[in-house]
């Protein structure tokens, strides 16, 4: 029996809320975490931790074990302090500037008009309330890292040092109170980019192609419920013009919000002497192929052709570059490629075609087109062969490549004892089983395994929902049973 599991519920939910909203008051977009980054310092050193402040800013914080439990292992608490901030339509927020700010409505806690940054302030959160109020412990480090959830640059820049000593790693950014995480996927990052100075149409009338509608999502998370990708989309919808020998000249191509979200909507804009009828027949006629494979899963989607509004004609690319860019997005594989043998309906590896971009280049009269490419993988191999293949088409359509670094994979420890901790304890504390699973998304804890590999390290977290979005809610309820889980867990290691 721990102290927190005598507690009152309502009070835990009371004393981990005020850590959030103190987190809530002090903006934290990813690139942007000195100013909560020296927060944490300072609350960490009150509570009489050694803290460590890094470099790049992330907090390390050993707290030293009670008197009665001297001798015992190390256990790091891990989560993350910056947050994806996004307003809904309409809303004003400065992400640099501004607090969230909270409402509660029942067992739900949302933002107003914004993203929560329950991923992974929640994380932060529970782990102060633990070491605040846990009264017999032994030796305790919380590690809150930066930038996880750009590039992880954080994780993979912390100092070997920093888990050398350590034999346990409780991972508090997952999003389901009753998961419990044991391995996640590895991860490419590719972009490819072409410079084109762009020349006058002499087709007359301007014209965008808008797909929408479609279901999006988590490139990692939802990969595989059988949706479309939006660039996929218009891309085939342009080739299938192409084929037809309809003239247009690609004035700009744009889709997508980042590299690991499937795209939803993305945008043509061109130049043709057709009518519009006749060009939305064409893009009806588009739309029929893309339902024939999608339209169970994406009903709602559409193909709207409309005159597009311009204050002067924009420049557009040259036939050469128009065919490229449409060669490169038809070829790009998007999508589910591999289901892996060991844990049926887990996905293995997948790629994502998440952004492409049409940009005037800073300082120049040139623009620029970028696309953005992710694949995962259980499998480095796999992620590999992407790249591989990128470099061809790379070359076949004269995109420069940007490959950037692979994120490596956390597999799974069938001999884990924290993992079996967690499930006995979890069952006797709520009458049912917890789940347990790997993940087909990218954790930091797979950095935090190459420092040290004997780590043993599983992922927990409250149940957050749409998170990156400003529809993200927390679940109230799910908060005690979260930190009196840790807390026990804690006394039995």
């Amino acid at each position: 029996m721990n102290n927190i599991d005598e507690l009152k519920t309502e009070d835990i939910v009371e004393g981990v809320l005020a850590e959030f909203a103190r987190l809530a008051e002090i903006p934290r977009p990813s690139g942007h975490e000195k100013a909560v980054s020296d927060y944490l310092y300072r609350l960490f050193s009150d509570m009489g931790c050694h803290v460590v402040q890094d470099s790049v800013n992330n907090i390390i914080a050993d707290m030293e074990a009670t008197a009665d439990c001297a001798g015992k292992p190390l256990t790091i608490l891990q989560a993350h302090m910056d947050m994806v901030c996004v307003a809904a339509e309409g809303v004003e927020f400065d992400p640099l500037t501004d607090a969230i700010r909270l409402i509660r409505e029942g067992n739900l806690l949302h933002a107003d008009g914004t993203s929560l940054g329950a991923d992974d302030g929640m994380g932060i959160a529970i782990i102060v309330y633990i070491m605040k109020n846990l009264a017999s412990h032994g030796p305790l480090r919380a590690v809150i890292t930066v930038d996880e959830e750009c590039g992880m640059t954080g994780a993979e820049k912390l100092a070997a040092e920093v888990f050398e000593d350590a034999d346990y790693l409780i991972n508090c950014d997952s999003e389901d109170w009753d998961l419990l995480t044991v391995g996640s996927a590895g991860s490419g990052d590719i972009a490819f980019r072409k410079n084109f100075c762009p020349m006058r149409s002499s087709l007359q009338g301007l014209y965008s192609l808008r797909v929408s509608g479609l279901k999006g999502g988590h490139s990692g998370e939802e990969i595989n419920c059988g949706g479309g990708n939006a660039i996929k989309a218009a891309a085939a919808c342009l080739n299938l013009w192409r084929k037809k020998g309809l003239a247009f000249d690609l004035v700009s191509l744009n889709g997508g919000r980042a590299k690991n979200v499937i795209p939803s909507a993305a945008e043509a804009v061109f130049y043709c002497n057709e009518s519009l009828e006749f060009l939305q027949k064409c893009a009806d006629e588009a739309l029929q192929e893309f339902t024939g494979i999608y339209g169970g899963v994406e009903a709602s989607a559409s193909f709207i052709v409309s005159h597009a509004d311009a204050d002067e004609r924009p420049q557009a690319m040259d036939r050469y570059q128009k065919d490229s860019l449409i060669d490169l997005l038809v070829c790009l594989s998007s999508g589910v490629s591999a289901m892996s043998q060991m844990c049926p309906g887990l996905v293995q590896t997948s790629a994502n075609l998440g952004v492409v971009r049409t940009v005037n280049e800073a300082g120049r009269t040139g623009r620029c087109i970028e696309v953005q490419y992710m694949p995962r993988s259980a499998v480095q191999g796999s992620i590999e062969e992407y790249y591989r293949t990128a470099e061809v088409l790379a070359r076949l359509t004269d995109f420069e490549l940007f490959a950037g670094r692979i994120s490596p994979g956390w597999a799974e420890r069938q001999d884990s004892r924290l993992a079996q901790l967690m499930l006995a304890a979890f069952q006797e504390q709520n009458s049912r089983p917890m789940r347990v699973a790997t993940i087909h998304a990218g954790l930091e804890c797979s950095w935090h395994l190459q420092k040290n590999p004997r780590l043993d390290i599983v992922s927990i977290g409250t149940s957050n929902n749409d998170i990156h979005s400003p529809k993200e809610t927390l679940e109230l309820d799910t908060v005690a049973p979260q930190v009196r889980l840790i807390a026990e867990v804690l006394g039995r290691l």
